[in-house]
């Protein structure tokens, strides 16, 4: 499969899904670094930063909304109700006759109250609902800035300057404390400056892209990115809190991903900003671009939705032998939903459109 500017990224979604199964295992417990992983790509494409027009221009009208939501709609709704109708029928996990607990089919599968993983997809729901109000408001500030500014690169670095700030300020003060969500069984603080942090690097990518250097600096800059790539990934497994408590017990219990999910989450922005700019002959690039990764990647919303609702019939194996059982099912039943129900709906559907 030739390589593409998204192959490699894929490589990181099969990084992250490969963590939340192992930690949802016993096996290593970097569930939170995958879903960080996670929600920096999502912030990161919803900014489209491969396209070089003014995009969120589009976002005046409205017929741009409906597009938006409609596609989400279709990328995320047959996939996520098929599953969750198994877990009803087939596993008996959601029930279809409870209307107000998490154990709820119809509460579930509307994100009012999510079981188990799902509050993760509740998350993800919630920002593309909040996605096109968040660009509107940059294209807003891109508007007037471009009256004073010239510079693609000024403006640019002005709208990534503008999405940190609103990471601080929503974080550190909790401005959407107040709009929670209920999922795993309890009230979730809305987690939307992880998403504003994958938005402001496409901007970042966008700075970096319109910025001439010479060859010698893009090599130098090349070999630094490799570095820290193969870094960033070593240290999302080494990180685990199995491992650096049997080197130092007094980080027992601690959890990177969730003890500084700011942290990995910039450290993601940085990872898909250099995965986006590496040549295509790069051997980091083609080593997370390989077909295998690429494959378990583009599967991976599937074998997340998959994965949780089968944990409880393996519960008893061996953590290395529950992980290789969840991972491998997971991983088949998500083939064929993507290539016989996800893709075939989603391009049917999308072509309409």
């Amino acid at each position: 499969m030739p390589q593409s500017k998204n192959n490699s990224i894929q490589g990181l979604r099969f990084l992250a899904i490969s963590l939340i199964i192992a930690s949802h295992c016993g096996l290593l417990s970097q569930g939170g670094v995958g879903n960080d992983i996670f929600f920096a790509i999502s912030g990161f494409f919803v900014c489209q930063p491969y396209k070089d027009s003014d995009y969120e221009y589009e976002y005046f009208s409205i017929r741009k909304f409906f597009e938006y939501y409609t596609s989400r709609i279709i990328r995320i709704i047959p996939v996520c109700w098929l599953c969750m109708f198994f877990a009803a029928w087939g596993l008996r996990i959601l029930d279809f006759r409870d209307f107000t607990t998490e154990n709820s089919l119809l509460l579930n599968m509307f994100f009012i109250k999510s079981k188990m993983h799902l509050w993760f997809l509740q998350q993800e729901v919630a920002f593309y609902v909040c996605a096109p109000f968040l660009i509107l408001i940059l294209a807003l500030f891109k508007k007037v800035l471009s009256k004073f500014i010239s510079s693609k690169v000024c403006v640019n670095l002005a709208l990534f300057i503008i999405l940190n700030v609103a990471v601080y300020f929503t974080n550190k003060y909790a401005i959407v404390s107040s709009f929670r969500l209920y999922g795993n069984g309890v009230e979730q603080i809305f987690r939307i400056w992880l998403f504003l942090i994958g938005m402001s690097f496409a901007y970042l990518l966008k700075i970096i892209k319109e910025i001439s250097v010479s060859d010698t600096l893009k090599k130098i800059a090349s070999a630094i990115s490799s570095v820290f790539l193969v870094i960033f990934v070593a240290l999302s497994i080494l990180s685990g809190e199995e491992i650096i408590s049997s080197l130092d017990p007094a980080y027992t219990g601690y959890h990177v991903g969730w003890e500084h999910s700011l942290l990995i989450t910039y450290l993601t922005g940085i990872a898909l900003v250099a995965l986006s700019l590496l040549s295509e002959s790069n051997c980091v690039k083609k080593f997370l671009g390989n077909k295998l990764f690429f494959t378990i990647g583009n599967i991976s919303f599937s074998m997340y939705l998959i994965h949780g609702f089968i944990l409880n019939d393996f519960a008893y194996l061996t953590p290395w032998r529950y992980f290789a059982v969840i991972y491998l099912l997971s991983l088949c039943v998500a083939i064929v939903i993507y290539n016989y129900i996800e893709q075939p709906i989603t391009k049917k559907l999308l072509r309409k459109h």
